[in-house]
């Protein structure tokens, strides 16, 4: 097979057969589209990708949730009325555009050039995002916002290692310690002239081994029943499809339903273990009355036959809680910052940044701050360096934020759309 090129015109000889093809300048332009489209495709495979558009989603989130904890806590330390917002709705869009630049020399009006033809694929990636902000003012909201918090989100966080002494500052409203001739009560408020006294009994009753549990309980469901009641066959029907039991009590039957509990406990040790009664020890069977308090006996220095009653806070208190933390350490006359001594905060606080509850500086911007908020003319920031245990604090009061917040209101992201 012998091939010559004379122009525009392919001359193929082979034993004694001859072909004349004549190609046209549109049909070489046809091929060159059809190479542009293999080159566009292995670019889009390896030119776009959407981690960075995933993580730059990830960090506005990060940053406005994280303004908005510390922004309600600058506005609960000026006596303020807290807002919260979140995304509701939030929308991504992408945009892949091929391009291709072609070159192509005519040596004259029909006849394409022996070379110099250049061809230049690119690829270009857009993207963006929209969002919704909704305002977290309904009832449902609010209702969750001034409920106290249950034991049992406590005992999820010491069953999960975070420093007790870092949750009861926190969560404690204020603790109530009953003996025979008087009571005390001592509460939990950075502003009064009474707070160190807070800070001592709670360091007692940490010394004491003073923590959380969960329980496995049986709760009644209903009336006591009469035997012909309880054998009603739609009745135990009805119970075993709803993972009940019928128990004896009281001279007849009650339906009762198996579920979790948590409690304020000791897990004390040597000479605590002797001045306390047995049922305010975690694992306790005969559990104490919770409105007429623990019985404590001797567990803390310097009473006897004591009784003690923890009140916890709401989320709404706990703003409120850390925004007068806030105001004493940048506002008060009468600087005060709240540090945390046990040894269990000194070994979770590894990376060695502080030993404060939570640390803001007013009006002293560094590079790299944690947050920074703008209000009422000034800058409110928690510094990377030397924040103590701010992050922690701010973590766990996003959950527990969160569990105020309706269903509705979770963010629904949209796929993203590369067109």
């Amino acid at each position: 097979l012998k091939r010559v090129k004379v122009g525009m015109v392919l001359e193929l000889h082979n034993t004694g057969l001859r072909r004349q093809e004549r190609v046209a300048p549109a049909r070489w332009l046809a091929r060159l589209l059809v190479l542009a489209g293999s080159l566009s495709l292995g670019a889009c495979e390896s030119a776009v990708d959407f981690s960075q558009w995933a993580s730059g989603y990830n960090r506005a989130v990060e940053r406005t949730h994280n303004e908005n904890l510390v922004l309600n806590m600058v506005r609960a330390a000026h006596n303020r009325p807290m807002h919260f917002a979140t995304i509701s709705v939030v929308r991504g869009n992408g945009q892949a555009t091929p391009v291709l630049s072609a070159f192509m020399p005519f040596q004259n009006l029909t006849a394409l050039a022996r070379s110099g033809a250049t061809l230049t694929p690119t690829f270009t990636v857009s993207s963006g995002f929209n969002f919704d902000m909704a305002s977290l003012d309904t009832s449902e909201f609010l209702a969750g916002l001034l409920t106290q918090i249950s034991p049992d989100v406590i005992d999820y966080y010491v069953s999960n290692g975070i420093p007790r002494e870092v949750l009861f500052n926190v969560f404690i409203e204020s603790i109530e310690i009953a003996t025979d001739d008087h009571t005390e009560t001592f509460v939990n408020n950075p502003n009064s002239p009474d707070h160190e006294k807070f800070i001592e009994v709670l360091h007692g009753l940490l010394d004491s081994g003073f923590t959380t549990e969960s329980l496995a309980v049986t709760v009644p469901v209903g009336p006591v029943l009469t035997e012909a009641e309880a054998k009603d066959p739609l009745r135990l029907q009805a119970v075993a499809q709803n993972g009940l039991v019928l128990e004896e009590a009281g001279g007849g039957y009650r339906i009762v339903k198996s579920a979790t509990t948590s409690r304020f406990c000791f897990k004390a040790r040597g000479e605590a273990l002797k001045k306390l009664p047995k049922n305010a020890l975690c694992g306790a069977n005969d559990l104490p009355d919770e409105q007429a308090g623990q019985k404590i006996g001797s567990g803390l220095e310097g009473r006897h036959n004591a009784s003690l009653k923890v009140v916890t806070r709401s989320t709404g208190g706990v703003f409120n809680y850390l925004g007068n933390l806030i105001y004493r350490q940048v506002d008060s006359p009468a600087p005060y910052r709240l540090a945390l001594t046990s040894e269990e905060a000194r070994t979770y606080n590894y990376l060695g940044r502080g030993d404060s509850l939570i640390y803001v500086l007013k009006d002293t911007v560094q590079a790299g701050d944690l947050v920074r908020v703008e209000f009422n003319g000034s800058t409110y920031s928690v510094p990377a360096d030397k924040q103590g245990y701010s992050a922690l604090v701010m973590s766990i009061v996003l959950q527990v934020l969160n569990l105020s917040k309706s269903v509705n209101s979770i963010p629904t992201t949209s796929a993203v759309v590369v067109r």
